[in-house]
């Protein structure tokens, strides 16, 4: 869905990649040029904003999905998948975050497969990064952003919005540079992962990790890729997030609404158990959930 269907000229916009230089991440391992995409949406004006305090709005995108926020003339057919414009009803010109009046900015973030360096970027010494890939954490992702704030010349922020984890990108901005940031809208986050997700964490890790087509965290240059690990941890995923209603949806033992075809089996119904409506992850609204994300996508 498109926010703004009606005939108010489009905001300025810039889809551009950035060189931010060397990177040192908080986990140990630094790259010697750490380059960021990112796009922008309408005009920054350091002293706008209802306080006179700049009308900046930093965006964090969630950890599956990009920097693309918001549908734009020269998209054509648009984006495919998680890349695609996500937040269309939220952000644009007549929107809550109305880009007629705020500059937008959203950074792709370290470790992504949509533009900034990652494990599939070249490697100074040939091949991609691959496993040699520095771990990465939300404070690098924050980090990261600061730079290219600083690049652009954007100094203070009048909103830093985020759902999920980057939701918790929010809650990092706040921590590292409250001074920056006149507002932070964290939604359907936390400051840390409890207990039990982190053992479902683990567990998606492993399912991908087990996957033929893993190769040791080498597939790219095995040329193959971790679908059927990758959908498993999708699985367990969803299944970490997904509301009672939207569980009840899913596996009420009726008919599903959002079969699509699945790389597994189906589970055989029993006395006991009959069968279920759907798989917990294999559908996400008709959309296929797992196969577009990166192998790292559940190791943060």
């Amino acid at each position: 869905m498109t926010g703004n269907t009606d005939d108010t000229p489009a905001p300025p916009h810039t889809q551009t990649t950035r060189s931010l230089g060397s990177f040192e991440f908080e986990r140990g391992g630094s790259i010697p040029d750490l380059e960021v995409a990112y796009e922008t949406y309408g005009e920054h004006d350091p002293e706008g904003g209802p306080e006179g305090r700049g009308n900046a709005v930093l965006i964090c995108h969630a950890l599956t999905g990009s920097h693309h926020v918001a549908s734009v003339p020269t998209d054509g057919d648009g984006a495919a998948g998680q890349a695609r414009a996500w937040w269309d009803d939220v952000v644009g010109a007549g929107q809550a975050i109305d880009t007629t009046e705020y500059f937008v900015v959203s950074v792709n973030v370290p470790g992504s497969c949509y533009g900034s360096t990652g494990p599939a970027s070249p490697h100074p010494d040939g091949g991609v990064w691959g496993s040699a890939f520095p771990a990465v954490t939300v404070g690098d992702w924050t980090r990261a952003q600061r730079r290219l704030l600083d690049e652009i010349g954007v100094e203070q922020l009048h909103a830093v919005v985020g759902g999920s984890v980057g939701g918790m990108n929010v809650l990092d901005w706040i921590r590292r540079y409250p001074d920056a940031v006149d507002r932070a809208v964290p939604i359907a986050t936390g400051p840390r992962l409890d207990t039990q997700l982190l053992g479902l964490n683990a567990v998606a890790r492993r399912a991908i990790r087990s996957d033929p087509d893993w190769h040791g965290g080498e597939y790219a240059a095995a040329g193959t890729h971790p679908d059927r690990g990758l959908a498993l941890a999708r699985q367990l995923g969803h299944l970490s997030y997904l509301s009672k209603a939207s569980m009840a949806r899913k596996f009420d033992r009726g008919e599903s609404d959002y079969d699509v075809a699945s790389p597994f089996p189906p589970d055989r119904p029993t006395a006991r158990s009959p069968t279920t409506r759907s798989s917990p992850t294999s559908t996400t609204r008709g959309r296929r959930s797992s196969t577009g994300s990166t192998p790292t996508a559940t190791s943060t």
